[in-house]
């Protein structure tokens, strides 16, 4: 019986207001007696069927006194109390750091380029963190904001799909820059948890800032860096020939408490962000909460009804005649 250990009244004192109905209704009874006289075609109009059936001679009484008792219910406060599960997640804020670098347009991922596989597990990632904030840096040899912490991720997958080298003229791999912008973003959140998803080729060789200096700025944030390097050992061609590769990725993840993954193709790449999504759970709050819902309004509305029906019944088909 959930349900009934459920209910409970603020004011239980006016339910004893209940035991006088029945003293209320005795005493009503005999000051409201209606005379009546026998009327001679009575039994011929049982005959017809036009007699009213002896429950219908009651029915603006009973709904007068239905209309009392939910009257007096709905004094007393009556609260439905539900205690709920802990349902509803404290998300995740989370941003993306992009690697639009011309190193990316390799294609050696099945096929398809390195840019194009890092944004299809980008876009399932996104799909699976509906409860989290995610927002969106893109970095080349500069880096930006393409899009904020943001709970749209129709518009965010968007923006994914529409990354191209070409939207950043300087040529190289800034990674440390990157990590930078995406830090600021993160700096302002108030989620507990904040992580930093770098997708890159792991050759960083452009931008002032060196990527193990924006780690430790990054740690001292409490932000989370996981690097994914979409690269194939020994596969540099283009811009990335013009200075020295650092694949530093092992020790910016170590500095800030997080992971680095290396995805030689497709499907690396895709175990490799399942085992992030896995590793970054959106935490509960933990707590069991409890939802009140008073009843009183519908006790009255309850009451309302009965007395208006009641009044238009005894004006209309019950009107008597003294």
């Amino acid at each position: 019986m959930v349900f009934i250990d459920a209910l409970h009244v603020e004011r239980p004192l006016w339910l004893l207001l209940l035991a006088l109905l029945p003293l209320l209704w005795l005493v009503a009874g005999k000051l409201f007696a209606v005379r009546r006289m026998r009327f001679p075609g009575i039994r011929k109009l049982r005959q017809e069927g036009l007699a009213m059936h002896p429950l219908l001679l009651v029915l603006p009484g009973l709904l007068w006194w239905c209309g009392v008792v939910l009257l007096v219910i709905a004094l007393a406060r009556p609260i439905f109390s539900e205690r709920l599960s802990p349902g509803e997640a404290k998300g995740i804020d989370i941003m993306l750091a992009l690697d639009i670098s011309k190193s990316m347009l390799q294609e050696d991922f099945d096929g398809k380029s390195r840019l194009d596989a890092a944004k299809t597990v980008a876009l399932q990632f996104i799909e699976n963190r509906r409860r989290d904030r995610i927002g969106l840096v893109l970095f080349k040899g500069k880096s930006f904001t393409q899009c904020p912490l943001t709970l749209d991720h129709d518009v965010l997958s968007m923006l994914v799909r529409a990354a191209s080298v070409d939207a950043v003229p300087e040529s190289g791999t800034a990674t440390g820059s990157a990590i930078l912008i995406a830090v600021n973003r993160l700096r302002a959140s108030e989620s507990p948890e904040r992580v930093l998803i770098l997708l890159t080729d792991g050759e960083h060789n452009a931008g002032e800032v060196d990527p193990v200096t924006a780690a430790g700025i990054a740690a001292g944030e409490g932000v989370r860096i996981y690097m994914a390097t979409v690269s194939v050992p020994g596969s540099r061609s283009g811009e990335d020939m013009l200075a020295p590769a650092r694949d530093l990725s092992g020790e910016v993840s170590r500095i800030t408490g997080g992971r680095s993954f290396r995805a030689n193709d497709a499907n690396s790449l895709d175990r490799t962000f399942s085992e992030i999504d896995q590793l970054e759970k959106s935490r509960f709050t933990g707590q069991r909460t409890l939802q009140r819902t008073q009843l009183y309004p519908f006790m009255l509305a309850g009451a309302l009804c009965c007395f208006l029906l009641e009044l238009v019944l005894s004006n209309s088909i019950y009107m008597r005649i003294p």
